[in-house]
Parts: C-alpha cells; sequence; structure tokens
C-alpha cells in the first residue's frame, strides 16, 4: 500500500508540472505578445526587455491560473491511471476513491500553503517592480499611456488654493508615485484658481507629513524649469489614506495585509477590500482543494463504459464556476452585501463538499 501511495502521490505531481507549463507557457506567451504590442513600436524597447518585464509578470499569472493548474493537471493524471486500467487494478487491490482523491487533495493544500506564504510576497515584490519598469520605459520611449491605465489623480487643498497630484503609476507597498506631477493653484480675487507652479519628479514617496521627491523639476509661471535633486513638500496626506486612494488588492503580500487592515481601521478607513483579500489567501488551500476533489471525482469513470468526455466536460465547468461565482461574491462583499468572511468561503466551500459528495457516489453507488 506505502508503494501504491508513493506512485499515485508521483502521478499526481507530474499532472501538475505538465498542466503548469502548459498553461503558464500559453498565458506568458500571450502577455510577451501583448506588452510587445504596446512598448514593441519603439526602437529603445528591446525583445530582452519585454521577456524581463514577462518575467516579472509570470509569478503573477501563476498565482491566478493556480486553481485550474491543479483542476487540470489531476484531471489529466487520474484520467492516465484510468485509460491504462491501473485505477481498476488498484481497486482490485483493495483501495477505494478516496484512496484515489487522498493524494491529490494532500499535494493541493500543500500547494495552497507555499502559493500564500511563499509565492504571494513574491508577486507582490515582482508587480511593484514592473509597474516601476512599465513607468521607465513609458518615460524614455515616449510610449503614451492611456488615460484610464494606472493613472492616479489626487487634490488637497494648500494655503490660498489648490493642489493637483497626477501619477501614471504607484508602488502602493512603498507609499510611493510615479512619473508624478504637481500642479499648484493659487486663487485670484475672484475666487479662481490661476496657475502657479508645477513640480515634476520621477517618483514621489510619502512620509509623515511630506512628500520627498527625486530628480525634481519645478516650472513656476513665465519662468524656465529649475532642477532640483532631492524636494520635501509639505502634505495633509497619511499613508493610509493614501493606501485607500491608489493600491490594488495585489499590491500587497499575506504578511503585510494584517498590518494593513489593523492601520486602516485605526484611521477610520474603510478595510472591507483588505479583509476580502486577507480571507481569499486564507481560502486558497481550501480553493485548491475542492479543486483537486473535483478533479479526481469526475476522472473515475472507467473509459470502457463511455462518456469520459462528458464527465471530463462536467469536472471543468465546476471548476470554472468555482472561480467565476468567487468573484462575484467578492465584488458582492465589497459592496457590503456579504461579509468578507462569506464572501470568500462560501464558494470554495460548496464545491469542496460538492466534491466530497461526488466521490461518496462513486464509492457506495
Amino acid at each position: 500500500m506505502i508503494l501504491l501511495n508513493r506512485y499515485l502521490y508521483a502521478e499526481t505531481i507530474r499532472g501538475l508540472v505538465l498542466a503548469f507549463v502548459i498553461i503558464a507557457s500559453l498565458v506568458v506567451l500571450v502577455d510577451f505578445v501583448e506588452l510587445s504590442r504596446r512598448f514593441g513600436s519603439s526602437e529603445q524597447v528591446t525583445a530582452l526587455t519585454i521577456a524581463y518585464m514577462t518575467i516579472l509578470k509570470m509569478p503573477s499569472i501563476i498565482e491566478q491560473t493556480l486553481p485550474f493548474i491543479v483542476l487540470f493537471g489531476i484531471m489529466w493524471s487520474m484520467f492516465k491511471l484510468n485509460r491504462r486500467s491501473e485505477l481498476i487494478a488498484m481497486r482490485a487491490a483493495g483501495y477505494s476513491a478516496w484512496s484515489f482523491a487522498t493524494p491529490p487533495t494532500v499535494i493541493a493544500i500543500i500547494l495552497g500553503i507555499f502559493a500564500i506564504t511563499v509565492l504571494n510576497p513574491g508577486v507582490a515584490v515582482l508587480n511593484s517592480k514592473f509597474e516601476e519598469k512599465r513607468i521607465q520605459i513609458s518615460r524614455n520611449a515616449g510610449v503614451t499611456i492611456s488615460p484610464t491605465e494606472n493613472n492616479i489623480w489626487l487634490r488637497e487643498s494648500v494655503p490660498n488654493g489648490s493642489l493637483i497630484i497626477h501619477a501614471k503609476g504607484a508602488s502602493p507597498r512603498n507609499a510611493t508615485l510615479l512619473d508624478v506631477s504637481f500642479f499648484y493653484y493659487q486663487l485670484d480675487a475672484n475666487e479662481k484658481p490661476v496657475f502657479l507652479k508645477r513640480i515634476d519628479a520621477k517618483r514621489a514617496k510619502l512620509v509623515p507629513g511630506a512628500w520627498v521627491l527625486a530628480d525634481a523639476s519645478e516650472v513656476k509661471k513665465n519662468s524656465l524649469p529649475e532642477q532640483i535633486d532631492k524636494l520635501e513638500l509639505k502634505t495633509k496626506y497619511d499613508v493610509n489614506s493614501l493606501l485607500e486612494h491608489l493600491s490594488a488588492d495585489s499590491a500587497f503580500s499575506f504578511w503585510e495585509l494584517p498590518r494593513i487592515i489593523k492601520n486602516s481601521k485605526a484611521a477610520k478607513l474603510d478595510s472591507r477590500r483588505y479583509e476580502i483579500q486577507w480571507n481569499r489567501m486564507l481560502a486558497l488551500p481550501l480553493t485548491l482543494a475542492a479543486m483537486a476533489l473535483i478533479g479526481a471525482s469526475f476522472s473515475f469513470r472507467l473509459v470502457r463504459l463511455g462518456g469520459v468526455f462528458g464527465m471530463a466536460l462536467i469536472g471543468g465547468s465546476i471548476g470554472f464556476f468555482l472561480y467565476f461565482t468567487g468573484d462575484i461574491l467578492e465584488a458582492l462583499g465589497s459592496t457590503r452585501v456579504l461579509p468578507p468572511i462569506i464572501a470568500a468561503w462560501a464558494a470554495p466551500t460548496f464545491v469542496f463538499f460538492t466534491g466530497l459528495a461526488r466521490i461518496t457516489i462513486v464509492e457506495d453507488g
């Protein structure tokens, strides 16, 4: 029995590796083509640069496609055992359907724990580097970024006027705006805003009470630009309120989210989006386990009985149902229709018990 267990674990891992190679290769290829379309028209952007950006984005793609890697990898490994009649031989040796489903489920749970504790922090760091590289290429190569893509607008009142802040990107983890411009306006006698000066900088980092600008240039009305290596601008923004404006859920890693949630609540800011993301990560091992159970339970039908393709189609459909239903529930959680725990845990829990029910039917009829 121990030897058969090792064999099942080995076959499951082979299936997961194959699914990972195929799915990751296809998605990365599409991403490489998309980045080439956006930046490849400039002579300053080489194929090596685009390949580097694709590599930076690859862990994020792997994290997003992980449920499907588990689903299709396990279905492939189980169908292979079924086609070679190895499942029949194992059943004759006393193995039950639960014994077949245990190795994929255990591996999926381990993979989920690895993903949230190791892979996700790496994704957060590399996404930040990807964003900085994207802004750098856009600046140097003269590539235009569409107004709806990652552009950030902030407004702040200043003595006798207002300040408009525009950035083409951000690194939320570091509370830093990238390729940023500060537009200062002063109110005239008729209370109308009049342009006063503009300050451009490659980056602006928010520290308590001030923006710290690097590689800045200041242009005042009717004057030539003045280069400034380092400049501090007073601000009323704090880190928590800035994060509320510019951060995407994926900007923070599994280990950072509890601190972000605590700080947001302390600052009386809405922390719901971070709570949903935190619960979604915690539920990832259960999500992958649900995918594993579905992939295994719908792969047990004997090839000679026919209908194998139909069972595979049903299993794949349930996997896609889990993925898209999870997105819908998270959207409902963001709008306060559902509590964060239910929004993140409901779909994987339902599919997990669906897989258990399916295996019970296969085993006991």
